[in-house]
């Protein structure tokens, strides 16, 4: 755990956990389309941070549920507070990337 962790935020291995084990709910990796690209956690969506509003058309359901995965350069309550504008009532920031352990998936 990080020393920085912030109490209102999950984990990014909370977040991954519960998006997995909930058949309605989605993660969306922030990072831009190129570190996602270097690695990712398989069953993420990617949608960089400074094209949010893509979350519109891709996610049709403003109940689901969405986890938010960031990095230290792309804050996950920014971003929940930017889908929240958009309408999304169950958004959830779950923590950074680098601070995932896990396997990753590479393109």
């Amino acid at each position: 755990m990080s020393i920085f962790r912030n109490h209102n935020m999950l984990t990014v291995n909370e977040g991954i956990n519960r998006s997995r084990t909930d058949k309605n709910a989605v993660m969306i990796d922030i990072r831009s389309k190129e570190e996602y690209g270097r690695g990712y956690v398989a069953g993420t969506i990617n949608i960089p941070m400074d094209k949010l509003e893509l979350a519109q058309t891709r996610i049709r359901d403003k109940n689901t549920a969405i986890y938010i995965m960031g990095s230290y350069e792309n804050n996950p309550k920014k971003a929940a507070r930017k889908l929240k504008k958009y309408g999304f009532k169950n958004v959830v920031p779950s923590g950074v990337f680098e601070e995932h352990h896990g396997i990753l998936k590479k393109k």
